[in-house]
């Protein structure tokens, strides 16, 4: 815990703000993965599902699967129910898996046309949980419609930018992450430090979808970076007096103190 607090003092972080991102030249079949894992849609599921209140009152529970066909570049071709559960957890589960993003498991592959299955979870319990760890929507952004469609939109194409619901807004992530940051133990120990660059998708609620790291630290500083920037409160894009789907990238540095290096 001491250490833990002297790093904290000792750390100044830097976050660098990225956009765009360039796409591969595919060239031969290959497996397609959604990006970020498992671990990236147990998070769109604890964040954004929203449990029909039929179902929930009924106590239904139990998984969808959900059955999805790809273009070689990984867009969504087709979306179909391979097992229901109920019609209202079923068109549920169909708005949260059309949130998922894919990319080829292999740089210069197509993906494959091979079907992939997602299985979207309803547990009564569970879903309670989820609720009292989301952030409170109270920002005026809130009030305006949403985007329904599964576009993501680069930053350059918003009308008004993402924001961090934080002291400054973007100008105060560098401070933010140095108030907040928990060196991990593991890279302490090994004397690792570096940057960790992170994709993501801020919905139209001010979640984070697709969460991954596009550079990679290890001794835990990348699950550290994921964290910090979950632990945020994000205000959506807007476009044409909506809020919509855009992607942001955020590096964040990892600096060991002098003494130890």
């Amino acid at each position: 815990m001491i250490v833990h607090s002297h790093l904290r003092r000792s750390l100044i972080p830097t976050i660098l703000l990225l956009i765009g991102v360039t796409p591969l030249r595919s060239q031969t079949n290959g497996t397609c993965v959604a990006i970020g894992g498992r671990t990236a849609l147990d998070k769109l599921f604890e964040q954004e599902l929203h449990y029909p209140a039929a179902a929930l009152e009924a106590g239904i529970k139990g998984e969808v699967v959900i059955t999805v066909h790809l273009e070689p570049d990984g867009t969504l071709r087709d979306i179909s129910v391979g097992r229901t559960l109920s019609p209202e957890c079923d068109a549920e589960a169909l708005r949260l898996v059309r949130m998922v993003r894919w990319k080829p498991a292999t740089s210069g592959e197509l993906c494959s046309p091979k079907d992939h299955y997602l299985a979207v979870p309803f547990d009564p319990a569970k879903y309670k949980r989820w609720l009292k760890g989301r952030h409170e929507r109270t920002d005026a952004v809130f009030k305006l419609p949403a985007d329904t469609s599964i576009q993501v939109y680069q930053a350059k194409q918003l009308e008004v930018f993402v924001a961090p619901v934080i002291p400054n807004g973007m100008a105060g992530l560098p401070k933010y992450i140095a108030q907040n940051m928990r060196y991990p133990p593991e890279a302490f120990r090994y004397s690792l430090d570096g940057t960790v660059r992170l994709e993501f998708v801020v919905e139209p609620s001010g979640t984070l979808s697709n969460l991954h790291a596009i550079e990679d630290v290890g001794g835990g500083c990348t699950d550290e970076a994921m964290r910090l920037v979950h632990k945020i409160q994000w205000l959506p894009g807007q476009k044409a007096g909506q809020r919509v789907r855009s992607i942001l990238q955020v590096s964040i540095r990892f600096d060991l103190p002098k003494e130890n290096r």
